[in-house]
C-alpha cells in the first residue's frame, strides 16, 4: 500500500511537471501564420466572456459554428486564468500535447528499456525531419481542437488498458463513454479512439470466444455501441462541412499524398499482424501481461490511425470530396501518427524487445520510471516547441485586446469596420478584422492576407488602425485613441469604390451581360458585359487617372484559367490573367485617357474570350456563361499613391 502511494505521489508530481512545461512553453514562444487563429481566437473571445457559443453567427463564425465545444471552453478556461488569448489557445494545445506524451510514454515503458531509449530516439529524429505535429499544426495551422482532442483520445486509451483485463463489461461501458466525450474536443482523434477501442476489445473479444467457445453478449454490444457513439454524435455530420477545406500543411521533406497513403496502408498491414498474433495466441503470460496489452494498444492506435487516413483518400480520389490538405490533416492524423504513434508504435511491432523497465528497475521503478517519463518528455516537448517566436505575441495580445476595446465601448463590428496597420504582420490585420471586429469573409478583408492592408480602405466606414501608422491621418481621426490603437473614418482617407454586391452602390450601374447580383459580387453572364459608372467633377480634374477593377474569376478546376479583357473609349484594353494563385484580385487598374472622362458617364467593357457554363463542365445545371465577376470599381490619381 505504501509503494503505491509512493507511485501515485510521483504521478501527481509529473502532472505538475506537465503543467509547468506548458506554462513554459506557451510564454509568448508561438504565434500561427495561418488565419485558423482568427477563427479560434474570436470563439476563445465568445467563450471567455460570455461562456457560450452561439449555435448561428456572422460570416466570420460560420466554420467555427461546426466545431465541437470543449476544447474552446478548455482554453477559455486558461484565459480565465490570466493567459492572453493567444497564449491560452497555445496553453491548451501544450498541456494536451504533454498529456498525450506522457500517457503513450508510461505505456511504452511497459515493454522494455531498449524499446524506451530507442524508442525516444527515434521520436526526436521524426521530429526534426517531418516538422510535423506541434511545428506544422500549431505554427502554420493553430488546429489545437486536434491537439486538445488528441490529449482526450490518449488519456481514454490508457484507462481502456487498465479495464481491457479486468471487467468486459466496464471496459464496453467507458469505451462507449470515452468516445462520446472526445467527440465533444474534435472528430479525428474520436475516430482514431474509436478504432483503436473497438480493435483492443474485438480483439480480445475473439480470442476469448475462440478459447472458451462461448458466446459473449457484452463484446457484441460494445462493438456496436462504441461507432454508434461517434454517428450519433450531433457534431459528426456537421463536421462534414469543413471536412474538404484547404490550408496549408508543411512538412520539411515533400510527401505525395500516394506516398503517406503507402505508409498507411503499411501501418494498418503490420498492425493487422499484431492483432492477429494476439488473437492467436494460445495462452496468456501472467509475467508479461502489461506490456502484452499495451503493445496491443500501440497497433490498435496505429491500425485506426492507418485506415482513417486510407478512407478519407479514397473518398477523395473516388469521389472527389475534400482537399489533399484534408486527408493530411485531418484523417491522416499529423499529430498523433507523425510525432508520436509512429515510432513508439513502429519499435513495439519490430519486436525490439528485453526485459521490461521495471524489471530492469527493481524496487526503484517507481522513481526511475516516473523520472525517465519526466525526462523524455523534457526533451521531445521541447524538440516540439522551442523555436523563436514568428511574431511579438505579447505586443499582438495587447493590440487585439484594444482593438476589442473598439468593439465594446464604440460598438463598432461587422461590415462597417476593419483594422490594417503596417506592422506587425499581414495576418495580425486579419486577427485583428475577423476576430475582434467580427467582419465578414468579405474579399476585401481577404486582400488584408496579401500585404496587411486592405486595397480600398474608404470602401469601409470606418478603419482601426495603430497610433501613428501611415493611415493614420490626424484630420480623420474620430475620438481618442483606445490604447495602442485610433479610429479613423475610412472615406476620408481613400475615395470609396462602386461594389457591385447584393444591395451594393453600383448595382444600379450595371448595363448588358449581368447575372443577379450576390452576396460577394456579381457573375459576368456571357462573354461581354458592359457598366456605366458616373464621373464627378473632381475625377476629370485628376492628372493620372486611372480606373481599379476589383475581380474574381470562375476557376472550376485547379488547373484552371481565365482571361479578363477590360476596356474604355479611346483607351488601349488591358488585359489580366486569373488562376487558382491569383482568383481575387484588387489590384487590377486600366489607365484612363483624357478623352473618356469628357462625358457624364465612364462606358466599361469587360469581356471573357473563355467563359463557360457550368453545365457544358457537368458542374450541374447552372447555364450561366461565367468567366469573370465584379466585386468593386472606383476611378483614383495613380499619381497621387
Amino acid at each position: 500500500m505504501q509503494a503505491k502511494g509512493i507511485s501515485r505521489g510521483l504521478w501527481v508530481c509529473a502532472a505538475l511537471w506537465c503543467f509547468l512545461l506548458a506554462a513554459l512553453l506557451s510564454a509568448n514562444r508561438i504565434l500561427s501564420l495561418s488565419v485558423d487563429s482568427s477563427y479560434h481566437l474570436q470563439v476563445m473571445e465568445v467563450v471567455r466572456h460570455a461562456f457560450i457559443i452561439p449555435p448561428q453567427g456572422h460570416e466570420w463564425m460560420a466554420e467555427m459554428a461546426y466545431y465541437p465545444k470543449l476544447s474552446h471552453r478548455f482554453a477559455g478556461l486558461f484565459a480565465t486564468l490570466g493567459w492572453k488569448h493567444l497564449n491560452a489557445l497555445l496553453m491548451a494545445a501544450v498541456l494536451s500535447a504533454a498529456a498525450a506524451w506522457i500517457c503513450l510514454f508510461e505505456q511504452a515503458r511497459r515493454i522494455s528499456l531498449t524499446f524506451l531509449v530507442l524508442g525516444l530516439a527515434l521520436t526526436l529524429v521524426n521530429i526534426h525531419v517531418t516538422r510535423a505535429a506541434i511545428g506544422g499544426e500549431v505554427i502554420d495551422n493553430f488546429f489545437f481542437p486536434q491537439i486538445v482532442g488528441e490529449g482526450v483520445n490518449l488519456i481514454a486509451l490508457s484507462i481502456a488498458v487498465a479495464l481491457l483485463g479486468r471487467s468486459r463489461q466496464a471496459y464496453a461501458l467507458f469505451a462507449v463513454a470515452a468516445v462520446a466525450f472526445c467527440g465533444c474536443f474534435h472528430l479525428v482523434p474520436t475516430l482514431q479512439l474509436a478504432g483503436a477501442l473497438m480493435a483492443m476489445l474485438g480483439v480480445t473479444w475473439l480470442r476469448d470466444m475462440i478459447r472458451n467457445r462461448t458466446f459473449e453478449p457484452v463484446g457484441l454490444a460494445g462493438l456496436i455501441a462504441i461507432p454508434a457513439a461517434v454517428v450519433l454524435n450531433p457534431f459528426f455530420s456537421k463536421m462534414r462541412f469543413i471536412a474538404g477545406n484547404n490550408g496549408s500543411l508543411n512538412l520539411k521533406m515533400p510527401l505525395s499524398l500516394e506516398a503517406l497513403a503507402g505508409f498507411s496502408a503499411l501501418l494498418v498491414v503490420l498492425s493487422a499482424w499484431v492483432l492477429l498474433t494476439h488473437l492467436l495466441r494460445p495462452v496468456d503470460d501472467e509475467d508479461s501481461r502489461e506490456s502484452d496489452a499495451s503493445a496491443l494498444m500501440f497497433a490498435a492506435l496505429g491500425a485506426a490511425c492507418g485506415a482513417a487516413m486510407l478512407a478519407q483518400y479514397a473518398v477523395f480520389k473516388i469521389l472527389h470530396d475534400g482537399s489533399p490538405y484534408a486527408v493530411l490533416k485531418h484523417s491522416f492524423g499529423v499529430f498523433t501518427l507523425l510525432a508520436f504513434v509512429v515510432p513508439l508504435w513502429g519499435l513495439t511491432v519490430l519486436g525490439v524487445r528485453g526485459s521490461a523497465v521495471e524489471e530492469r528497475l527493481g524496487k526503484a521503478r517507481g522513481p526511475v520510471g516516473v523520472g525517465l517519463v519526466v525526462a523524455a518528455q523534457a526533451a521531445v516537448m521541447l524538440a516540439l516547441f522551442l523555436r523563436p517566436s514568428v511574431m511579438d505575441v505579447a505586443k499582438i495580445n495587447e493590440i487585439m485586446e484594444d482593438i476589442r476595446q473598439i468593439r465594446v465601448t464604440r460598438g463598432l463590428r461587422g461590415d462597417q469596420v476593419m483594422y490594417t496597420a503596417d506592422t506587425p504582420t499581414p495576418i495580425t490585420t486579419y486577427m485583428g478584422t475577423i476576430a475582434m471586429l467580427q467582419s465578414p469573409h468579405g474579399a476585401n478583408v481577404l486582400s488584408l492576407m496579401d500585404d496587411g492592408r486592405p486595397e480600398r480602405a474608404g470602401d469601409v466606414p470606418y478603419i482601426v488602425t495603430l497610433a501613428g501608422d501611415a493611415y493614420d491621418k490626424p484630420g480623420c481621426r474620430l475620438g481618442k485613441p483606445v490604447g495602442l490603437v485610433v479610429v479613423l473614418s475610412g472615406p476620408c482617407i481613400e475615395p470609396p469604390a462602386l461594389i457591385f454586391k447584393h444591395g451594393g452602390s453600383g448595382v444600379g450601374f450595371l448595363r448588358e451581360g449581368w447575372s443577379v447580383p450576390e452576396v460577394g459580387g456579381v457573375w459576368a453572364d456571357g462573354k461581354r458585359s458592359t457598366v456605366e459608372i458616373p464621373l464627378a467633377d473632381w475625377q476629370r480634374k485628376l492628372k493620372s487617372p486611372t480606373l481599379e477593377v476589383a475581380m474574381f474569376a470562375f476557376l472550376p478546376t485547379p488547373d484552371s484559367k481565365r482571361t479578363v479583357i477590360v476596356s474604355v473609349p479611346g483607351g488601349t484594353p488591358e488585359r489580366f490573367q486569373f488562376d487558382r494563385q491569383n482568383a481575387i484580385n484588387h489590384s487590377y487598374a486600366l489607365p484612363l485617357p483624357a478623352e473618356a472622362l469628357k462625358g457624364s458617364t465612364l462606358l466599361v467593357t469587360i469581356e471573357t474570350p473563355d467563359a463557360a457554363t457550368p453545365k457544358s463542365l457537368g458542374l450541374g445545371a447552372d447555364t450561366r456563361m461565367l468567366g469573370a465577376g465584379l466585386e468593386a470599381m472606383r476611378i483614383v490619381d495613380a499619381g497621387a499613391k
